[in-house]
């Protein structure tokens, strides 16, 4: 079709459009769409730039305006429309998907030094991370971008004493802001770059700033690459050094969040924005359940980062422990699930007055049934459940809840005592002990149910009983760690299990980083504002990743983002601090699903002997597998490797074979057998010679399951080497009826490289 034709036929197509929107208003439902027209142009052709031009100008004319243009890392835009304009957009010319505009939520020390302890090379590492004078500062020195709710620039964490200039290659900006003074936005030579987006519906003026007034992007940017600061401490609790797992990388703060949450097309805008920036590392700790990656605005804008050789990690959520319940999990991103540390925090409780304690005063004690409002349920009330009990009773009192919804409920269990003027509330629960819930204005404790009967027992016994909270204190060292925590998303990946997600764990329970200075809402009654916090999550766990990726990529700058996740998760744990296995909040044996290739280490990573290079054929073969046509494909990506196409008559079996560091076969029936290819990339390093090197293969495989490696040694000769191997699973009973888990490990003697898998009977849906 010519130009002047289609210019014709959009004409036409917005002159209709605009008929209907008079026409139809009241009955067409309206609302904010994102029009995704795959990749962005090269210099060399117009391609999908001219089409955003022609649809941008026909809709100015029927009066709407984009909210947002997309043209640096992909194409398209974001307005207002009507569902019947949105369909008829969707058949426009160079549109690949138009999708409602959606609201993402967020998946909302110590940590560093457990993963210290826990890395076979403590001693060395140890002193390098705890010395007051830092590495030297062009070691670390990425710029990881945060797509968060902002950042509050005074924090310590990021004052940049010391660092040299900001590189060169850094093309972003640093927006200060409509209404607030030149200066009243600083960024600097470690917060390099600041950007922010505001949605359509939200157009305060004093939120056109990249300040964070939610404290969840403060927090974050400050775990992955936040400098070091001496004793730092939450009012005395989980006091210690403080710092990011990069401390000399740079920041970049994309605002995409507000206190509704985070909009789709700002996330979209932002990571556009990040891919002209030139950022090394983009780190994001949200999520949305989508059934659609081409409807999911972090799918489509990690693939276009990745594409230009950034590496994303991307929180697994906050959705477990059910099963099928992982997010973030394109193969193109870092899947990151939430694990435990070796600390805890607890307070006793003392049942009972002594007049001793002059100090800590004691309240009556009650359990939540026994404050049910007339007509409501029951179980609901025992709960703590919003609108179930009656203020009268419960004020003045420790409320004792059950709890049989989940750990997600016992925030708002404890909002709801609150509100009520309970004095504090204490939650019956053996599968949130993992947890410590820290109110600064309110009194939470979880016992487990032993405790909780003997709570009970005194409170059936006593005419008038009573109870006090000791106060809260640290307890580290001891804990077994890590678990996997009850809040962290579980797989296998919904769309296909043939791909296991989530990639890596990381710690994301309790974790202490900056804050907002300032907010008061996050201080005890009395007290000064805290500088830190404390906050769990798979938000917290995301920027432990992106920190030892930013380290990853400035030890290494030809490594690619597959690289640096290969290395990641070849080289995880599955052990404990004390040597067992690693378990689930239930105390079960924990498995890839639970936390893919296991615990992240702090070494590893940095020297894992083997990659796995997934590169844009596997991406784009793993697009067509899921039943995207070449068609579709050639609009999503202008960096299709000459003489492309789907592979004929492939099926989301065929995943099984995209070359990822972990393997997953599903639909295996036991009575053929099914083959699976990898290939091995060696990295290791010339300096200690391994230039030359022999791998061997063993396998660790469940009962009933035949797993064969061939061949059983790989002999590299130099590096930059790439070895094939294949591995065959076969069933010695006719089915496999259980998810069945394993592994596969390389060894020269010096590295290992292992690999996890699942076989499944069980099918896509």
């Amino acid at each position: 079709m010519t130009r002047g034709l289609i210019v014709i036929f959009i004409l036409f197509v917005f002159l209709l459009l605009s008929v209907i929107q008079k026409c139809e208003s009241e009955i067409s439902k309206s609302e904010d769409y994102i029009i995704y027209m795959g990749a962005a142009s090269s210099d060399e052709s117009t391609g999908n730039d001219y089409h955003v031009e022609l649809l941008s100008t026909m809709l100015k004319r029927s009066g709407k305006t984009p909210m947002h243009r997309y043209k640096h890392g992909f194409s398209g835009f974001a307005t207002h429309l009507s569902e019947d304009e949105a369909r008829l957009m969707a058949e426009q010319p160079g549109v690949v998907s138009v999708f409602p505009d959606q609201m993402l939520p967020l998946h909302t020390t110590r940590s560093w030094d457990f993963l210290v302890q826990e890395s076979y090379q403590r001693e060395t590492y140890f002193t390098e991370m705890n010395s007051q004078t830092e590495p030297d500062v062009a070691v670390g020195d990425t710029i990881i971008g945060f797509i968060d709710s902002g950042i509050w620039p005074e924090s310590e964490s990021f004052n940049d004493m010391h660092m040299r200039p900001v590189p060169d290659r850094w093309k972003g900006t640093c927006m200060r802001g409509k209404k607030t003074e030149a200066d009243a936005f600083p960024c600097n030579r470690k917060l390099i770059g600041a950007r922010y987006y505001n949605s359509s519906f939200l157009l305060d003026p004093d939120y056109e700033t990249p300040r964070d007034f939610l404290g969840h992007g403060t927090h974050v940017a400050s775990i992955a690459a936040g400098r070091i600061i001496s004793d730092a401490s939450y009012y005395g609790l989980a006091g210690g050094i403080m710092r990011g797992g990069s401390p000399t990388s740079r920041i970049a703060i994309y605002r995409a969040c507000s206190l509704l949450g985070c909009r789709g097309s700002s996330i979209l805008a932002a990571f556009d924005d990040a891919i002209a920036d030139g950022v090394d590392i983009i780190s994001i700790s949200m999520g949305l359940f989508i059934d659609n990656l081409l409807e999911d605005p972090l799918s489509i804008g990690s693939f276009h980062a990745v594409e230009r050789g950034i590496t994303v990690v991307c929180s697994a959520g906050n959705l477990g422990p059910s099963g099928q319940s992982v997010v973030n999990a394109a193969p193109w991103m870092i899947t990151v699930g939430a694990s435990t540390i070796d600390r805890g925090f607890e307070s006793n409780i003392l049942l009972g007055g002594i007049d001793n304690f002059r100090l800590i005063k004691s309240y009556p004690i009650i359990h939540a049934r026994s404050a049910k409002k007339i007509g409501a349920n029951e179980e609901a009330a025992r709960n703590c459940a919003g609108n179930t009990m009656n203020r009268t009773i419960v004020e003045g009192k420790i409320v004792v809840c059950d709890n049989d919804y989940g750990n997600q409920a016992i925030q708002w269990t404890s909002q709801e005592v609150k509100r009520l003027g309970g004095t504090g509330v204490i939650v019956i629960d053996d599968k949130s002990m993992d947890l410590s819930y820290i109110d600064p204005s309110f009194l939470v404790t979880i016992v487990k149910p032993v405790d909780g009967q003997e709570i009970m027992s005194y409170i059936n016994s006593t005419r008038e009983p009573i109870a006090m909270f000791m106060p809260t204190r640290s307890r580290t060292g001891h804990e077994l760690a890590p678990s996997i925590p009850s809040f962290s998303s579980r797989g296998p990946y919904f769309l296909t299990r043939s791909i296991l997600k989530p990639d890596i764990a990381a710690p994301g329970v309790n974790i202490l980083a900056s804050w907002l200075i300032g907010d008061l809402n996050a201080a005890p009654q009395g007290k000064e504002p805290p500088l830190v916090n404390i906050e769990s999550g798979t938000s917290m766990s995301c920027p432990h990743v992106s920190g030892i990726a930013a380290r990853l990529k400035s030890e290494n700058p030809s490594w690619s983002p597959a690289a640096i996740r290969s290395a990641i998760m070849t080289t995880a744990v599955q052990m404990t601090n004390t040597g067992s296995h690693i378990t689930t909040e239930t105390g079960d044996k924990a498995t890839p699903y639970d936390f893919g290739a296991g615990q992240i280490t702090i070494i590893g990573p940095s020297s894992p002997g083997l990659v796995y290079e997934t590169n844009q054929t596997d991406y784009l073969n793993f697009l067509c597998y899921v039943g995207f046509t070449s068609v579709q494909i050639r609009k999503i990506s202008n960096h299709i490797p000459q003489g492309f196409s789907c592979p004929e008559q492939s099926n989301n079996r065929d995943i099984s074979n995209i070359n990822y560091p972990s393997i997953s076969v599903s639909n295996f029936n036991g009575e053929e057998s099914r083959r699976v290819s990898r290939r091995m990339t060696n990295v290791a390093s010339r300096v200690i010679g391994e230039e030359d090197t022999v791998y061997n293969v063993t396998i660790d495989a469940p009962k009933g399951l035949r797993v064969r490696v061939i061949p059983r040694s790989l002999h590299f000769k130099k590096i930059g080497d790439t070895l094939s191997y294949q591995v065959i699973f076969s069933s010695s009973t006719s089915t496999v009826n259980e998810d069945a888990f394993g592994s596969i490990t390389w060894s020269n003697g010096m590295h290992r490289v292992r690999s996890p898998f699942v076989v499944t009977s069980k099918a896509d849906i």
